[in-house]
């Protein structure tokens, strides 16, 4: 399952992807009932969870898989 479908099974909707050039800056999803956020940046590799309600397991998921299409992390085994 893709991380784009696994937030979107979570409430989440990708509502935006930013570009420089023909390079991948940020990705936007939010959370449609509640309005967080979680955006990622590619410049240096990090994610920010916006709204403070913290992160559950299934958002965690979520975030391992899009790291993982982002080549951040190593797909195990």
């Amino acid at each position: 399952m893709t991380a784009k479908e696994m937030f979107r099974k979570l409430g989440y909707k990708k509502i935006s992807m930013e570009f420089m050039g023909d390079e991948l800056r940020k990705i936007k999803y939010e959370n449609i009932s509640n309005k967080d956020r979680i955006e990622f940046y590619t410049e240096n590799q990090h994610f920010i969870e916006i709204n403070g309600n913290g992160i559950y397991v299934e958002e965690l998921q979520a975030i391992n898989q899009q790291c993982k299409e982002l080549d951040w992390i190593e797909e195990n085994g």
